[in-house]
């Protein structure tokens, strides 16, 4: 190449500093300014890279060539720099192409201006415009859910910080709620888990569509979903959210033909602009998670928003799991008994065993304390097998002192969706001695309303060993008559809170009687037994051997129990029958 003059400035190679035969064959562009900032040398590389010839470039002005925003940091880089110092740290720039498209640099500069063969600023540059787009790329993914490419827990974290900060700017309020799908597991175990992925990737749609441009809709792992909300100026903004999720999710969901139905439970929590400067989105999602837990004990797809009174209730369940874990190992675990009787002849035929927890220092815990947590860490499953078993053991008991009544035991949806369960209601049957018939097992009505259809074949195998099957507070979520004829199911229990509304204030309730009446209709049309929980006094038991219902249970019947010629053989005489079931080995 031959040496020119332009704008007063000598350009082309410098004849001793570079290597020419080098510089043509790099890859990389090699650039030299002046003092000025004038390019005085490009490499020919310059022709790939930026579709310039070496000639149209030299003796321009090299920032032209960079984006406006890097050439401030480049210039402090360099200023920083004196003449025959070593290589300054690389750095990465864009510059244009002929086309006028940006591409990424990174470029390393020396200072050569005190050299005379070379008089000016070298920049070796490479371009790794394809590696930002894959870091980018990587970036993006890291920050997205694989399975619903919706944000996930980082880039909620992220976000949540920023809407804070708008918040903290503007004075608004920001609300986080915490969605948990609830039972899914049900629909992991009964559907396949190609179908639950596919359950996850509708709900995202919905939530998404749901949103607002400065929403954030995340999920957080498994079958919990997040969203952000900003912007709000009243708290009851919040409720409105929570109802349309709920209806949103609650919609059928069709997967090549087979449909789903499934709720969620969802907390609330919320800052507003005036303590947002205070607020940590760490504590704000865990608030939310608890309050979510709130609303799956008040018996799930429902919301409930974050109050302090739930710090406290968040410690305690901590605590109680991790008491928890050894529990069953400890044989801290109790069955108490309670009678069920024939009404008509005031005759104890059969029992329902409750698990109690004898937690070395809270004292007796009821069911209701701690199951909810043995569901959701699986230890449901052990507790469960153990209670089964245990109350076995003392039905053989009983049996072999003269009683025969049967054994009434309750699953959860946990146990229903584990497979094998016949299996084991099978051995454990074997290994007690108990006849099939005299063991009930009890389902609350919402969840064999959700039993996929490999949950109903297990019950099925169950009933066909000769074990009863039943609807536990039946009447309280609905279930369409043709969903029940569906099921294997031998028996019903009407719920206690319908029972209680047989009567007010002392006197008969027409439509509370209506109801139960109806009720009973049903089970006996199909064939059933009936049986109606709670029952508190006579007049109870009155109206409902008026409506043809066979069997009872409850705190009154409990307490005549205590007369001899009412008790089972071999139990106590309090009013909740008890007795300590075997101690695991």
């Amino acid at each position: 190449m031959g040496r020119s003059t332009r704008r007063g400035l000598t350009t082309g190679p410098p004849a001793e500093g570079l290597d020419h035969a080098l510089l043509a064959s790099l890859r990389d562009i090699v650039l030299v300014r002046n003092a000025d900032g004038y390019l005085t040398y490009c490499s020919p590389s310059v022709a790939d890279a930026l579709g310039y010839q070496p000639a149209e470039l030299e003796g321009t002005r090299e920032r032209d060539l960079i984006h406006a925003s890097d050439v401030e940091a480049r210039d402090d880089l360099v200023a920083g720099s004196p003449p025959g110092g070593a290589p300054l740290p690389p750095i990465e720039i864009r510059m244009h192409d002929r086309g006028g498209v940006w591409h990424w640099f990174e470029t390393i500069e020396i200072n050569r201006l005190d050299d005379p063969d070379v008089n000016g600023i070298v920049t070796n540059a490479r371009d790794v415009t394809a590696r930002k787009a894959e870091s980018a790329e990587l970036l993006e993914r890291s920050l997205r859910d694989p399975l619903t490419g919706i944000p996930n827990r980082l880039a909620l974290m992220e976000r949540l910080e920023v809407a804070l900060s708008r918040a903290e700017r503007s004075r608004d309020l920001v609300a986080v709620l915490f969605c948990d799908l609830d039972d899914f597991k049900i629909v992991n175990d009964g559907y396949g888990h190609e179908f639950a992925d596919r359950v996850l990737v509708e709900v995202a749609r919905r939530l998404e569509r749901l949103q607002r441009k400065s929403d954030t809709v995340a999920r957080i792992g498994g079958d919990e979903f997040v969203v952000v909300c900003d912007g709000l100026h009243d708290i009851e903004e919040t409720t409105a959210i929570a109802s349309r999720i709920h209806a949103a999710i609650e919609e059928p969901i069709v997967i090549d033909g087979r449909e789903c139905l499934i709720t969620s439970s969802i907390g609330i929590a919320t800052v507003d602009g005036t303590s947002v400067e205070h607020a940590d989105p760490t504590a704000l999602l865990r608030n939310a998670d608890a309050a979510m837990y709130r609303a799956k004990r008040r018996g799930r797809a429902r919301w409930h928003r974050f109050d302090d009174a739930l710090v406290e209730e968040a410690s305690r369940r901590f605590e109680l799991e991790a008491d928890l874990v050894p529990a069953l190992e400890r044989g801290e675990f109790v069955l108490h008994y309670e009678p069920i009787h024939e009404l008509a002849r005031h005759t104890i035929v059969g029992v329902e065993a409750f698990l109690r927890w004898e937690h070395p220092s809270r004292g007796f815990l009821a069911s209701e304390q701690f199951l909810e947590i043995a569901e959701q860490n699986g230890m449901i499953v052990s507790i469960g097998a153990w209670a089964m078993r245990a109350a076995c053991i003392q039905a053989r008991r009983w049996r072999d002192a003269g009683w025969p009544g049967w054994m009434s035991v309750n699953l959860s949806a946990r146990e229903l969706a584990e497979p094998g369960l016949a299996d084991s209601v099978a051995g454990i049957l074997d290994e007690t001695g108990v006849a099939p018939d005299r063991l009930w097992l009890e389902l609350t009505e919402s969840v064999l309303m959700r039993a996929t259809c490999s949950a109903t074949t297990e019950l099925t195998a169950i009933q066909d060993l000769g074990v009863h099957i039943g609807v536990d507070d039946f009447g309280s979520a609905h279930t369409p008559l043709p969903r029940l004829q569906q099921l294997p199911t031998d028996f019903l229990k009407i719920h206690g809170g319908l029972v209680s509304n047989l009567t007010s204030d002392g006197e008969i309730y027409p439509p509370g009687c209506d109801m139960v009446a109806a009720l009973v209709q049903v089970g006996t049309t199909l064939g059933m037994s009936v049986i109606a929980e709670g029952i508190q006094t006579e007049v109870e038991t009155e109206i409902l051997l008026e409506c043809g219902c066979q069997f009872g249970q409850g705190e009154l019947l409990a307490r005549s129990s205590a007369t001899p010629n009412r008790v089972p053989v071999a139990v106590s005489d309090s009013p909740i029958l008890d007795a300590r079931a075997p101690r695991r080995s």
